[in-house]
C-alpha cells in the first residue's frame, strides 16, 4: 500500500500574509500538488496532511518567529488543496512528522510500505520527515515539483541530501501521474 504525505501546506507558510511565508515561489507547487492529491484519491492512495501545530510558548520560537499556533487560521491547510474529511491529519510540534505523533501507527494500520512526500519546507520538515521514514523502513519518493524551500540553495541541498544520504527516490508530479496511469492501464488489461 502507498500513502501521499503532504507536509505543512499551511496558510502561515503558503500565503503572503502568513506568519512565516516561504515566498511567492511556493505558489508554483499548488497546482501540481493539487493534481497529485486528486489522482491519489482516485487511486485509493491515502492522503495524509501534516500540520505544524504549536503552543504559543513553543521552544521552536527561539529559532523561528511564532507560526502555526494550534487552532489558528494560519495553521489551516491552504484552500487550494481541498483537504477532505476522509483525509488523515497529523498535528506535529517538531520538524519530523514522526516525532511525538501517531503517524507511524497510522501508516502501519493502513499497511503502507511506500510514501510519496510533498510539501514545505524542502530542507526542514520535508527532509526530516523523509529521513525518519527511511530509517523506519518505508520506501520513500519525493516529488520535487511539489515541494519548496525558502531559496534555491536550500532546495538543492535538501534534494541532494535526501538522494545521496537517505537514498530517497526523487521524481516529479508527472512521474507520479504517469505511473498511476500505466498501473491503471495494466489493471484494466488483466481481468
Amino acid at each position: 500500500m502507498e500513502a501521499l504525505i503532504v507536509v505543512d501546506m499551511q496558510k502561515d507558510f503558503c500565503y503572503a500574509d502568513g506568519a512565516l511565508y516561504a515566498g511567492d515561489h511556493v505558489k508554483s507547487i499548488f497546482e501540481p500538488l493539487a493534481e497529485v492529491i486528486k489522482a491519489a484519491r482516485q487511486n485509493n492512495i491515502s492522503v495524509i496532511f501534516t500540520q505544524d501545530w504549536h503552543r504559543e510558548d513553543d521552544v521552536e520560537f527561539k529559532i523561528w518567529p511564532a507560526h502555526c499556533i494550534a487552532g489558528s487560521e494560519g495553521a489551516e491547510i491552504i484552500n487550494e488543496l481541498g483537504a477532505e474529511e476522509n483525509d488523515y491529519f497529523v498535528k506535529k510540534r517538531r520538524y519530523s512528522a514522526f516525532f511525538g505523533t501517531d503517524l507511524d501507527l497510522t501508516l502501519r494500520e493502513l499497511r503502507v510500505t511506500k510514501l510519496y512526500i510533498t510539501g514545505v519546507l524542502t530542507n526542514i520538515c520535508v527532509l526530516h520527515t523523509a529521513g525518519d521514514a527511511v530509517l523506519r523502513g518505508y520506501e520513500v519518493e519525493v516529488l520535487k515539483d511539489c515541494t519548496a524551500a525558502l531559496n534555491d540553495h536550500d532546495f538543492s541541498y535538501a534534494i541532494h541530501h535526501m538522494e545521496n544520504v537517505f537514498r530517497i527516490a526523487i521524481s516529479s508530479s508527472q512521474d507520479f501521474l504517469g505511473s498511476l496511469a500505466s498501473s491503471s492501464a495494466r489493471s484494466s488489461n488483466n481481468p
